[in-house]
């Protein structure tokens, strides 16, 4: 434990004399080494135990979500340093900062130190997103404050009602208890539907496409590939202390269709990996929900490592060019960017050998018979959304290797370390399966591009009000 607090402690206070003394890469890279050999320490785990003792004590675990957090927020703040080390100094701060909080929430086992690190890192992203001052940038950034602001004030709601009925906040401690009463319910559908708000979930974190998708580079992967998996780690420490499985479901299937859905209908390149990133956020609800939380996990870190190269190339291509569009950039996206859109793309869709394929084959594993359609759902919907990028993996002019060579062999290493270690059986029928549900969705893709698809714009009023109605729906359904 004590490794683990000095890894966390490092981060943030590095980054704040990196800001101070505009030292922001020296200390973002002396951070990052203190956060690997703190890793190196406590890794593969340690026991719950509290900071400050009892009662006022905040629960800490080094469990495998803490872990998996730690080794997906390390190795991305590798990939960003390297790919953006001559970005100014203040900004290698404000990074070094965010990934501190994240490193904080990932062993974390108490919801108000929950509460406080997701304010945290909220606040730090809404700033990062807004740095550039572009007009699309500060609106998307306001829109994030906006809704983050209303998430966390459901979340701290919650948060008093299951306090006062129970005394604790420790997620071991609320599991134990047995308290579920209908203070305690209404509680619990606050505390759902702030985390889902903060996660991004489809029409409750309406801030998630454009922030990511207008946000600098280096800060759209960190929040696709680290931030927002903060808000699934929240879903997961309520899963253990509620019974709240059947939401999670529901909210899977309606998040997974649902961004898959706007996906396919956008032009802008960025925008698409955001409503593409809400897509994916289905996949691992519905681990949570029905009980495989193995498989959850590791699809979290396997979306965070092909859809932070997703998101670095996708960067990188629009930088160099100019245009943001993805009929704009067909034939024109430098060669690095373009081959690692294509292997993001191979990973993303779910096909062998890459980590998006194994990850899955373990999700599915022992699952009822029902949810095996959802999951062909999905993957027919991330197949026919992505094959829009095709004409982007014909590169042209050169570009940086550093950042997406990293990527990449960190997806290839996860790739070859999941196939390894969970070989499970009947890999012909998957094989053939994910290369059939490719071809499906690549077929669907080009009936549905030639027909009409309205879908509602989320203005600003449309996206504050839907998650305040969806609140008062799940608390109902809690209460019965």
């Amino acid at each position: 434990m004590t490794a683990a607090l000095v890894g966390v402690l490092a981060y943030l206070a590095l980054g704040m004399l990196g800001m101070v003394f505009s030292q922001g890469r020296k200390a973002a890279l002396l951070a990052l080494g203190a956060g690997v050999v703190c890793l190196a320490l406590w890794a593969p785990g340690f026991p719950e135990g509290l900071v400050g003792g009892p009662p006022w004590g905040i629960a800490v675990a080094g469990d495998p979500w803490a872990l998996a957090t730690w080794a997906l927020a390390l190795f991305l703040h590798a990939a960003v340093l390297l790919h953006a080390w001559r970005r100014d100094s203040l900004r290698h701060s404000l990074l070094t900062l965010l990934v501190g909080t994240c490193l904080a929430a990932g062993i974390s086992r108490d919801l108000f130190n929950l509460y406080v690190v997701l304010e945290l890192s909220s606040l730090l992203s809404v700033i990062l997103v807004a740095k550039e001052g572009r007009s699309a940038a500060l609106w998307a950034a306001l829109r994030y404050l906006l809704l983050a602001s209303l998430g966390m004030t459901l979340y701290l709601f919650g948060l008093g009602l299951v306090y006062g009925r129970t005394g604790v906040l420790s997620v071991s401690d609320l599991a134990q208890c047995g308290v579920w009463d209908a203070p305690v319910r209404v509680g619990v559908g606050l505390l759902l539907a702030g985390a889902a708000v903060k996660t991004g979930v489809f029409l409750f974190g309406l801030w998630l496409p454009q922030a990511q998708g207008q946000a600098p580079t280096e800060v759209s992967v960190l929040l696709s590939g680290l931030v927002e998996k903060l808000g699934v780690l929240t879903l997961a420490r309520l899963a253990e202390a509620f019974p709240v499985h059947p939401m999670l479901w529901a909210l899977g299937i309606v998040t997974g269709l649902g961004g898959a859905l706007y996906a396919l209908r956008e032009p802008d390149l960025k925008v698409f990996l955001g409503f593409s990133t809400m897509s994916q956020l289905g996949y691992m609800l519905l681990g949570l929900g029905l009980g495989a939380e193995l498989g959850a996990l590791l699809y979290l870190v396997a979306h965070g490592v092909f859809k932070g190269l997703l998101f670095l190339c996708a960067g990188e291509a629009v930088e160099a060019r100019g245009v943001r569009t993805i009929p704009e950039l067909a034939g024109r996206v430098p060669r690095p960017a373009a081959l690692g859109l294509a292997l993001g793309t191979w990973a993303i869709v779910g096909l062998p050998p890459l980590a998006g394929f194994a990850a899955k084959a373990v999700l599915c594993a022992d699952q009822p018979g029902w949810t095996k359609a959802i999951y062909l759902l999905l993957t027919l919907g991330t197949a026919a959304s992505f094959a829009k990028l095709f004409p982007l993996f014909r590169g042209q002019g050169e570009g940086r290797w550093a950042g997406p060579a990293l990527l990449a062999a960190g997806l290839t290493g996860l790739s070859a370390a999941l196939l390894l270690w969970f070989p499970g059986g009947g890999w012909t029928a998957r094989l053939l399966e994910a290369f059939l549900s490719v071809l499906i969705g690549v077929l669907l893709y080009r009936w549905l591009w030639f027909r009409a698809l309205p879908l509602p714009r989320f203005t600003l009023d449309r996206a504050l009000l839907s998650p305040l109605l969806l609140t008062a729906l799940l608390t109902f359904l809690l209460l019965f």
